[in-house]
């Protein structure tokens, strides 16, 4: 307890409470993260003041920490961010502490500012808190009973994982803006969440540079049904090769190798990638019919993924 701060016992006990949400912002384990840029990337079109942006990304950059946190504890994973997970370096118990602690302290940062409107907040993320740990639960489930999902299912499980959480966030921004502003087509929303996603899926299968920030091919650690791992089983229903190499979580390098070069042969990362091109175009167009003012800000964001992807550079995404 040396480092906190004995005049303020508050301040002391938060400091305390929340070194393992704080771990994974600290500074040098963030790259470039795509989530937290797409979901600022709205406010280009809201246009939120200044001051209701600083709460905004206060909140929302927490939220994302604890997500990050909660699916690091769940998947056992090692490395975030090219440093250990909060729990290796915690453990699990104040960790979890953690977790409870700044959910409950999120809810402080938002009322003081929403007046009125301070129920609707708390409804949208009572919902979204129902959502993401709905989608978070399905991936854990197809995961232990070793059943390959559908591309249904996995799409089910974006939705709430990672969809419905930047949903609430562009209502936050929203209410925060206390003005009308333009209204927003969730289903572009909802594409570019699982455009995000099918990226990050690809990226930690098929790029080596990724194990410089990760380790190698973590999702087969995690035993992990990602976008491309699903169009390899489901696509060759009586090779059981990669199914069963999965069940086993395969740590050593040269397992790794071999379920990738598998799931290259069998067309899977060709799959994925053209998968990501037909999303980008959808969004476009989607985009072009709301005759909204075109947002450079996600267009940056299609230039960056498509530049890691010919180029090998690795974008922090969505897990």
């Amino acid at each position: 307890m040396a480092a906190t701060n004995k005049s303020d016992p508050q301040s002391q006990e938060e400091e305390i409470l929340a070194r393992p949400i704080k771990h994974v912002s600290q500074p040098g384990s963030e790259t470039l993260n795509l989530w937290k840029r797409s979901i600022h990337s709205y406010n280009f079109w809201i246009k939120c003041p200044k001051d209701a942006q600083k709460i905004f990304a206060d909140f929302s950059d927490t939220a994302y920490d604890i997500f990050i946190v909660v699916d690091d504890l769940e998947d056992e994973t090692k490395l975030r961010r090219g440093i250990s997970s909060a729990h290796e370096v915690y453990g699990v118990p104040l960790t979890v502490q953690a977790v409870v602690y700044m959910a409950c302290k999120l809810s402080h940062i938002l009322t003081p500012h929403l007046e009125k409107m301070k129920h609707v907040a708390v409804d949208h993320f009572i919902q979204m808190g129902i959502q993401s740990f709905t989608g978070q639960g399905l991936e854990i489930y197809f995961r232990d009973i070793q059943e390959c999902p559908t591309f249904d299912d996995y799409r089910t499980i974006v939705r709430g994982k990672s969809s419905h959480p930047v949903m609430w966030g562009i209502q936050l921004l929203k209410l925060l803006a206390k003005k009308e502003t333009t209204e927003f087509n969730f289903d572009v929303v909802d594409k570019l969440c699982y455009f995000l996603q099918i990226y990050n899926d690809y990226i930690n299968l098929h790029n080596t540079k990724y194990a410089t920030v990760r380790v190698f091919c973590d999702d087969l650690d995690e035993g992990k049904f990602s976008y491309p791992i699903i169009h390899a089983i489901r696509s060759h229903p009586n090779d059981r090769r990669l199914l069963d190499l999965l069940k086993k979580r395969p740590l050593d390098m040269e397992t790794k190798k071999l379920f990738v070069n598998i799931m290259e042969s069998f067309g899977s990362f060709e799959y994925t990638r053209n998968a990501l091109e037909d999303l980008k175009n959808e969004i476009r167009a989607d985009l072009e019919k709301t005759e909204v003012e075109k947002n450079p800000l996600i267009e940056r964001i299609f230039h960056d993924v498509f530049s890691s992807l010919d180029n090998e550079i690795y974008f922090d995404g969505c897990d």
